[in-house]
């Protein structure tokens, strides 16, 4: 027992030493003693050895003023050394900050003298960390919930451990230079030029915006992500833009990790107004907006003296259209391909959808670019002139040529680019859906293509043969049932019930009732049980599709379902012909006179 005690006494004495050691002799102290001990032993003459030696460790702090809002800089507190070039080939935190000419340092009479003196820009100018900090944990931003730790020093416990490595390194000191350093071809940011060129070449200018650089706004604005999100973050969110919000329908774009690092470096300097500004100097910038008006419809008359399809390529690739579509050998996996679009759509769709493509698609991600109208009339000229569809041998050939990339190679409705097609392209797999449906709807599909989707009329690619052949190798290989004579329902050609106010008001009391939780108060397809159901519930606001199907069909998908969908069969439910007919009525009314 007493040894017991005895034990626990000495373990209690030993803490106690140990708080009272760092509560009155912090690390800093150490250091500094460590610093004036070594510089006495190198001072050059006696007087500079005296005033070392009167010298005694205080918190040392530089205040900056000159870039914003004042910030208090202590990190030479630790890092006493920065200055002095006798420390150059000691180590941390006794170490002399290295000169650098690219920055801006210069040698006068065998001494260097530095461009960005600490005494004006203090550290976290450009380090970023926590200024105030006088432990370790604080001052670098360890700390989880300091959003800005030491540029490329520094990587959180929580951050993503397939990240962490990548996210070291003294590139991403750029963030920091970029803030007084705006000129695009600063040779010291040459992450941050290729980062604002891959905004542009990869098209995220269509999505986003960015005060100065792009005006979009389907996107969230990134004209101040940098000082809202970390740079573990930016990476995840551009690496997968679905690990922070399962909903997003941004691209995944299949860069490599240097391209990844140089647009994450890119965005992390975006953090509003840059220190080198004013607000006049924004003032003028706006003021000067007139001249570059007057340039861009030089550029317009210019153009109007070319060969619109000429003018159109150059636009087409200019505008970084591939970073989605795909165009002959270039593909950015994400839209559907332009090879041929001149022979499956037409002069006046492409030009509706180049001006806003959600009305035609109503559900469409492509960004409303605000470019000129000529200019959409050149790309509409160029890829009317893709006339010319590859020769497939046979029905195998044809699938893999013009329907993989949406279907899937198995059919299964999972091609490369089903991720950003909403409606989602047909599971040609679901024997249920397929041998519940006349051939000859099918047929009219690919002939015809599907309004207000992504699918186009391949008339003009496959002829009837084709298209026969076709559709005998899509129920050959994906369909695993064999294909049954279809029941005979009894189902009005035309809808029973007269269109009128009082048929609206009481398909809208069904609608609400029996309909919202899949398809949404708003009738867009987006109700509460949406996310869980495959394929996703139709967006009854897709007008171009509603107003393009039959009376005949809306009630027969509503009174019998739709197999091998969560659409049920009302009828079991009780409703009546005449009960669908006033939702129908419903419907067409959400979308009549909208084209």
């Amino acid at each position: 027992m007493r040894l017991a005690l005895a034990v626990a006494s000495i373990i209690v004495f030993v803490v106690h030493v140990v708080v009272f050691y760092d509560q009155f002799f912090h690390r800093w102290e150490r250091h500094q003693t460590a610093y004036f001990e070594q510089a006495r032993t190198q001072a050059t003459n006696d007087a500079e050895a005296e005033e070392l030696a009167r010298r005694g460790p205080q918190i040392e702090q530089i205040i900056v003023t000159q870039f914003g809002e004042s910030q208090v800089d202590r990190c030479v507190t630790c890092h006493i050394a920065v200055d002095d070039p006798r420390f150059t080939e000691h180590f941390h935190p006794l170490k002399t900050h290295p000169y650098s000419e690219s920055l801006g340092d210069l040698q006068v009479e065998g001494r260097w003298e530095r461009r960005h003196k600490f005494s004006d820009f203090g550290c976290t100018i450009c380090h970023d960390g926590q200024g105030r900090g006088l432990e370790e944990h604080y001052s670098h931003g360890d700390d989880h919930y300091w959003p800005m730790p030491l540029l490329g020093y520094v990587v959180h416990e929580n951050w993503n451990e397939n990240y962490k490595d990548k996210l070291l390194g003294t590139d991403y000191m750029q963030v920091k230079c970029a803030q007084c350093h705006t000129d695009e071809g600063f040779a010291g940011t040459p992450h941050v030029s290729r980062g604002r060129e891959l905004f542009f070449k990869k098209s995220c200018y269509g999505c986003h915006r960015i005060e100065g650089l792009s005006e979009s706004t389907l996107g969230p604005d990134l004209t101040e992500i940098g000082k809202e999100f970390s740079l573990e973050y930016l990476w995840e969110s551009i690496d997968e833009p679905r690990a922070n919000l399962a909903t997003s329908f941004m691209p995944k774009f299949n860069m490599t990790d240097d391209e990844v690092k140089s647009l994450v470096i890119f965005l992390k300097s975006r953090r509003g107004k840059n220190y080198t500004e004013t607000q006049l100097d924004l003032y003028r910038a706006r003021l000067e907006v007139g001249d570059e008006q007057d340039v861009a419809e030089g550029d317009a008359a210019l153009a109007e003296a070319e060969d619109p399809v000429a003018v159109g390529e150059r636009l087409i690739s200019e505008r970084a259209c591939t970073a989605c579509h795909k165009l002959d050998s270039v593909d950015g996996k994400v839209a559907p391909d332009l090879s041929f679009e001149g022979l499956v759509r037409s002069n006046d769709w492409l030009m509706q959808h180049f001006i806003n493509p959600r009305t035609v698609v109503s559900d469409s991600i492509m960004p409303t670019f605000r470019w000129d109208h000529s200019d959409f009339e050149a790309m509409t000229a160029y890829l009317e002139s893709r006339t010319e569809a590859p020769q497939v041998a046979d029905a195998a050939a044809s699938y893999r040529e013009f329907c993989a990339r949406c279907h899937g190679e198995q059919g299964a409705g999972d091609g490369p680019i089903m991720l950003y097609l909403d409606p989602a392209p047909r599971d040609l797999t679901k024997a249920s859906f397929m041998n519940s449906k006349p051939m000859e709807r099918f047929k009219e599909s690919i002939r015809y293509g599907v309004a207000g989707t992504s699918m186009p009329p391949w008339e003009k690619v496959l002829d009837e043969q084709q298209i026969d052949d076709l559709l005998e190798y899509v129920f050959a290989t994906f369909v695993d049932q064999p294909r049954r004579e279809l029941r005979e329902r009894s189902i009005p050609e035309n809808n029973p019930v007269a269109m009128g106010p009082e048929s609206v008001a009481r398909g809208e009391s069904t609608y609400l009732l029996r309909c919202t939780g899949c398809h949404g108060l708003k009738a867009d397809g987006k109700g509460p049980n949406s996310p869980d159901i495959v394929p996703r519930p139709r967006n009854l606001r897709n007008s171009h599709f509603i107003n393009s199907v039959s009376d005949r069909r809306l009630l027969e998908s509503i009174l019998y379902g739709v197999q091998g969908t969560a659409m049920p069969p009302w009828i079991d439910y009780g409703l009546s012909q005449n009960d669908v007919g006033d939702l129908l009525n419903y419907i067409r009314s959400l979308n009549k006179g909208r084209e």
